[in-house]
């Protein structure tokens, strides 16, 4: 599939001749079906592509009715017996499908199945089919009970790991060790159960996030070695606070202790050192009062997870901006009004940019100030993702991969440099989507123009030697091309008497010597 295509089936701008154009293209259809836009005629031109994605999109918007939908094969048969009004008669006729394949889907996409269609499935000569079966649908308790004895270990194992098993049953299943890492995994599985299934090692790491066991069992499981029982273990709110702080020997546990949503506070504050500027679950659940308590830490870690809570009373706010820790600072910085963004970023410089970046009400000055004092590549890319970005900001975050894909759909970047990255597989189709792209360009890629050539406003610009040398050529598109893959392009850029600082900058630091020669040369001629 072009990349450049997909792209422009998403554009919100898409004038209406050309999205006509698009719909009919059937491998177009799953994204064209995601557009608010869509008229009646353009629903009934997608229908009959027979994209099963496009199909339960459009079901899914509520745009057709099952009853008009063609069915062109097996996977959109399957999609129409996900939606309540789909025909009970469909169900029952996939439950006879002589693929076994198509049976087993059944289950995972039919929203309901009759009572005679699951007696019919659960008496399938295939076990994939029954371990579907039990799965995703709630069985009567005779279908399951009888289930419980089924030869295949594999239908076993769904029964004694699905939620909807009636307990009963589980407790039959329990006297089968095989069967016990998923007993376990079940919350259904009554606590008694569970308890006895510690015997069991395979079973300890998902009896670990249970949450109704006896605080022995949290003993029990706190003695163990294995890490990822242990991290289980230390984000379960259920685990007594004794044994919380049992799970702070290594830096990474003490991470996973941090998030629990009910880690007492002196814990909370004794780990604070080994904590992240993120918003904490026990955080976001403090009270006023708690929050004041910690906001006036002599630990500038503790201060700075009060300080990661959005939402926070202005006059706390106010104070922790103020806070001469920059750790403190800069993790108020997301939340921070216009004026406070400022003084944080006067008063702390790079330090407060990557959260600053992050800042929803960051102006675009401020945005740019950023952008040009510390282009590291965790701020470009906040920056990219920005509303507030002006293009020649946008500009500046290019050279990181991951920036210049997100700046490839932003609104505010150039046109020029949205053209430009209609050439590149990895930018293609983010530009594409980009509605600021001229309406002429969007024609070029509906009609099938190809991706070797970049159309600027009014003209189309090979990025080859001729683009390199040619007047017409814009400073942005001249800086793009100072990092083409072909030499000749950046030797003729570096023969250029017009070339912009920057590009200058980029070629005398190139790694082929000839063309870092050539740039040394033009700069000292025009000197």
């Amino acid at each position: 599939m072009n990349a450049a295509l997909e792209g422009l089936a998403s554009n919100p701008a898409l004038p209406g001749d050309l999205l006509d154009r698009l719909v009919a293209m059937p491998s177009l259809a799953s994204e064209l079906a995601e557009r608010a836009d869509l008229s009646a005629s353009h629903v009934r031109t997608l229908l009959s592509h027979g994209d099963s994605t496009a199909v339960h999109t459009l079901l899914q918007k509520g745009l057709v009715h099952p009853a008009e939908v063609p069915i062109a094969d097996e996977s959109v048969a399957l999609v129409l017996t996900g939606h309540p009004d789909a025909d009970p008669s469909l169900t029952r006729a996939l439950a006879f499908h002589p693929d076994p394949a198509v049976r087993a889907s059944l289950p995972e996409w039919a929203c309901s199945l009759p009572t005679d269609v699951i007696e019919r499935l659960s008496l399938d000569d295939a076990p994939e089919v029954v371990a579907a079966l039990v799965t995703f649908h709630a069985l009567p308790l005779p279908v399951a009970k009888a289930l419980s004895r089924h030869p295949s270990t594999e239908v076993r194992r769904a029964l004694a790991a699905g939620s909807s098993t009636p307990p009963s049953v589980l407790v039959a299943l329990s006297t089968e060790d095989a069967l016990a890492r998923e007993l376990a995994s079940n919350p259904a599985t009554p606590a008694s159960i569970a308890v006895d299934l510690l015997r069991h090692h395979a079973s300890r790491y998902f009896l670990a996030s249970r949450t109704d066991l006896p605080a022995e069992v949290y003993e029990v499981l706190a003695s163990e070695f294995e890490p990822g029982i242990l991290a289980e273990l230390a984000a379960n709110p259920a685990v007594p606070a004794h044994v919380l702080r049992r799970l702070t020997d290594t830096r990474a546990l003490r991470h996973v202790v941090l998030r629990n949503p009910a880690i007492p506070l002196d814990l909370l504050r004794e780990l604070a050192p080994a904590a992240r500027a993120e918003q904490l679950p026990r955080i976001a659940s403090a009270t006023p009062a708690e929050l004041r308590e910690l906001a006036a830490s002599q630990e500038a870690q503790v201060r700075m997870l009060v300080a990661t809570r959005p939402g926070l009373p202005a006059d706390l706010l106010a104070a922790l901006v103020a806070d001469p820790d920059p750790v403190v600072a800069a993790a108020t910085a997301p939340s921070a009004t216009v004026a406070q963004l400022r003084d944080l970023v006067a008063w702390h410089g790079p330090r407060v940019f990557p959260r600053a970046a992050l800042n929803p009400l960051c102006p675009p000055d401020l945005l740019h100030h950023m952008a040009s004092r510390a282009p590291s590549a965790e701020i470009r890319r906040a920056i990219a993702r920005h509303p507030n970005a002006s293009g020649e900001t946008l500009v500046l975050c290019l050279e990181d991969p991951q920036a210049r894909y997100l700046a490839a759909a932003h609104p505010n970047l150039p046109v020029d440099e949205i053209v430009g990255m209609l050439g590149r597989e990895f930018t293609a189709r983010a530009a594409a989507s980009n509605p600021s792209l001229p309406v002429h360009v969007m024609e070029h890629l509906a009609g099938g123009g190809g991706h070797a050539r970049l159309v600027c406003e009014d003209e189309v610009i090979d990025p080859d030697v001729s683009a390199a040398g040619s007047p017409a050529t814009s400073p942005v598109l001249l800086y793009r091309l100072t990092t083409h893959p072909e030499r000749a392009v950046r030797l003729a850029l570096a023969a250029r008497r017009d070339l912009p600082r920057r590009a200058y900058e980029r070629l005398v630091n190139d790694p082929d010597p000839d063309v870092a020669a050539a740039a040394r040369r033009r700069a000292r001629d025009e000197r």
